[in-house]
């Protein structure tokens, strides 16, 4: 059959052309080690000389599979973040480019934390073969029970919780927290302030780490934290409402999230303070825009696009009917103008 002809060309075509069976036409093109190499490379050769092209919602369908993840935002109602959120869009990124490397598309979910059954609406509807969850959310009764049916299912950030045995891929947290504290009473900082909401287990852990640290420096009379959601507004308005009250009584602050960190920023240069000279600040994450931020971000880095691609290969594995274990990834403390620890900091460097 010649390459333009209009009519489909199917297996049975390829069949008849190699003189083997539709079943040795599927196995080869699938590169079965059932067919033998040189069967194979016969077979597949016979079909790109006939443009033959697999049709996938056939396939699919044969195999159960819709060949979609899908990704869930599970920070809960008025958490602050969103897809737009800096992060996210840098992590949903790595994430979609690990799929198409498995030829996979991604379904995002933003809503379905609204949902009282993941499982029909994710799964047995079949639109996704697994599920990627960002965020262990302050409740995870809905990834045990993900869990619990057998769903394949990895959650970006949070920590193992007792009988909760679901994969998780998580920054060390708790090292992260205190990285940044560490680094803030090395410059001589003494009334630090934590912002961030501890009831989501991953923030929960930076303020551990923050706490630790504290206590190892003597000063653990001084911890104070108040809970922020993970917006830029929200640490805006926090700082603002503290400059409102009293004189200023921290000199640095610590900040669960780079996008709170650039608020509260925002908030102590309107009400006259110097950053950092007045207020040191350090965030968490180092989004794309911390190195270019007024002044440049002090944060603790997370490995992001190692971060996606984990997720990716375990969800996978879980598709595939195998074990995946949970992973911690090591996070980096990077120094820039905020803290005052690199005042002459240029993004370019």
């Amino acid at each position: 059959m010649p390459k333009d002809s209009p009519t489909p060309v199917s297996m049975s075509d390829i069949a008849r052309l190699a003189g083997v069976s539709e079943s040795t036409v599927s196995r080869a093109l699938n590169n079965s080690p059932l067919i033998n190499e040189k069967t194979r490379e016969r077979i597949q050769k016979i079909a790109r000389s006939m443009n033959y092209k697999v049709n996938e919602s056939a396939r699919n369908l044969r195999l159960k599979r819709s060949h979609t993840i899908s990704v869930v935002i599970n920070t809960g109602e008025g958490g602050g973040q969103s897809f737009s959120d800096p992060f996210m869009i840098d992590m949903i990124g790595a994430i979609a480019d690990e799929l198409a490397r498995h030829k996979y598309d991604l379904l995002f979910s933003s809503s379905i934390v609204t949902s009282a059954d993941w499982h029909s609406y994710l799964l047995g509807s079949r639109r996704a073969d697994g599920v990627i969850v960002i965020g262990q959310g302050i409740d995870d009764s809905p990834l045990r029970e993900l869990h619990r049916l057998g769903d394949p299912l990895v959650v970006w950030g949070g920590t193992q919780k007792p009988g909760a045995d679901y994969c998780i891929v998580s920054s060390d947290n708790v090292m992260g927290g205190r990285q940044a504290t560490e680094h803030l009473v090395g410059l001589g900082r003494r009334k630090i302030i934590f912002l961030g909401d501890i009831a989501h287990p991953e923030i929960e852990a930076r303020y551990r780490g923050y706490r630790a640290a504290l206590k190892d420096a003597g000063l653990e009379s001084g911890e104070r934290h108040l809970d922020v959601a993970f917006s830029s507004e929200s640490g805006y308005q926090c700082v603002m409402d503290l400059l409102q009250k009293d004189a200023p009584d921290f000199d640095a602050i610590f900040a669960a999230g780079d996008n709170i960190a650039m608020g509260a920023i925002k908030a102590l240069q309107a009400g006259g303070l110097r950053v950092p000279t007045d207020v040191a600040v350090v965030g968490f994450d180092d989004v794309p825009i911390a190195p270019f931020y007024t002044p440049p971000l002090t944060t603790v880095r997370q490995d992001i696009h190692r971060g996606g691609e984990l997720l990716v290969d375990k969800v996978m594995k879980l598709v595939g009917g195998r074990k995946a274990e949970s992973e911690v990834l090591p996070t980096e403390l990077v120094q820039r103008a905020s803290c005052g620890a690199d005042p002459g900091y240029q993004p370019s460097a």
